[in-house]
């Protein structure tokens, strides 16, 4: 995998020069080429432009071109193997339609003057200084579509079966039933373990139980990914007919039962309590401190594991599932005449042959399963194919969130302060239910 990654990478960087060449040659006609801007607000995010002269008969807000949001991660500005693959395929999408430029502007997600902050103020006081198109991430999916911000996909372009969306993929552009994005990069949760151990490794929870293996997971994830998951796993609720967040006592004190029962067997490292994320689940299980551990899939890809195994986790009730989150391009634009064109290159950067060689090289997963057949067949790609098939998107934050902050105090309340699981799974309950 690491080595495939690597040739991917050397290609990418041969085909970027090749075509800065040809802009160079191409400079003194009217062919595209990428300049760095400055943001024209106070902003001091760089602005980079895919330009060339407009027309003059094309109208005044036409002219402005298409303006795209991305988070820094994903700036194709970057010297980043696979923002030099994104950089290329906006240059050919431009190259389609020469009198629309492409103005790209790396955005924060998080924090004040983010991406909601930004697109909320900007919908509210200056609509046409809202972005054509825009990555975002599962979280700020729901919100923005609620507030009227997002277009709604229908009309302007279908997630057809023909596309092989994952199901999670679907999930995390769907708010109530409308689609309103077209998926780009996916990352799933999944149980990472050494090759010498897959035909070791207990297929099933209860089978780990009783079993000699150690595992590793972050107990303190604000989000409980892991325990989520394993809740889920073992048939769960997480809401209600009004769709507010619950947790079932009996279900959940059970799981953490199991949870104080591996940690008082030595089967938890004691760290667990304090990892916040799968930093030092990586880490563990790259210097070989515990068997197993759970992991997410761009951690997975981006560390040494040439030679792991994954997995979706052990099997509870003769079913397997895990969470998957990831981006998704929308529609924001001011124009109405543009949000079909923003869809346009949506659509183009979702292709499989790009999704594939991107996310290969970026270290993401591809949330289609026909991209996935793009990669290198080996062992592993397989492997994330089924996980990415058997997961489902990470709850929306208004129920995620208060979810996690439930799971993540209860399991940590058994282990650390060695609270009665019972007595968790109640306190768990109790402080969801709080208005």
């Amino acid at each position: 995998m690491m080595e495939f990654m690597k040739r991917l990478q050397k290609s990418a960087r041969k085909g970027f020069f090749v075509l800065l060449t040809f802009l160079l040659v191409a400079c003194n006609g009217q062919a595209g080429r990428i300049q760095p801007l400055l943001s024209p607000t106070s902003d001091p995010s760089p602005m980079m432009r895919v330009t060339n002269t407009p027309s003059s008969s094309m109208p005044q807000d036409l002219r402005r071109g298409l303006r795209l949001w991305l988070p820094p991660q994903f700036d194709p500005n970057s010297d980043q193997p696979a923002a030099r693959l994104l950089w290329e395929r906006l240059q050919v999408f431009y190259e389609q339609f020469p009198n629309l430029p492409i103005e790209v502007r790396p955005k924060a997600v998080d924090g004040p003057g983010g991406m909601l902050d930004a697109l909320t103020a900007a919908s509210e006081a200056a609509p046409l200084a809202l972005p054509d198109l825009v990555l975002l991430p599962r979280k700020l999916v729901a919100p923005l579509a609620q507030s009227g911000i997002l277009h709604p996909l229908d009309g302007y372009a279908e997630l057809s079966e023909e596309q092989k969306w994952y199901p999670y993929a679907r999930q995390l552009a769907t708010v109530e039933n409308t689609p309103f994005g077209i998926p780009f990069v996916g990352d799933v949760l999944l149980l990472a373990y050494p090759q010498n151990l897959a035909n070791e490794l207990p297929l099933t929870w209860n089978d780990w139980l009783t079993s000699r293996h150690t595992l590793g997971f972050a107990a303190a994830d604000p989000q409980a990914a892991v325990m989520l998951t394993l809740y889920l796993q073992a048939g769960g609720a997480i809401r209600n007919a009004q769709g507010k967040p619950i947790l079932e006592e009996a279900v959940l004190t059970e799981l953490l039962e199991n949870m104080a029962y591996i940690y008082r067997q030595g089967k938890l490292p004691a760290w667990v309590i304090q990892a916040e994320t799968d930093q030092l689940v990586r880490q563990s299980l790259a210097e070989g401190k515990i068997d197993s551990g759970y992991l997410w899939g761009v951690s997975f890809l981006r560390g040494d594991f040439q030679e792991w195994r994954a997995s979706a986790g052990f099997l509870a009730n003769k079913t397997s599932l895990t969470l998957a989150d990831g981006w998704i391009w929308a529609s924001t634009s001011p124009i109405p005449d543009q949000i079909g064109i923003s869809f346009q290159l949506a659509t183009f950067l979702s292709q499989p042959e790009f999704m594939a060689a991107f996310t290969q090289v970026g270290g993401y997963l591809p949330t289609r399963a026909d991209a996935f057949l793009l990669w290198q067949a080996d062992e592993i790609a397989k492997e994330l194919d089924t996980i990415s098939s058997l997961a489902q998107a990470v709850p929306p934050s208004a129920l995620g969130d208060p979810l996690g902050i439930a799971l993540r105090n209860a399991v940590v309340a058994v282990v650390k302060d060695r609270l009665p699981p019972q007595q968790a799974a109640k306190d768990a309950i109790a402080n969801l239910n709080k208005p």
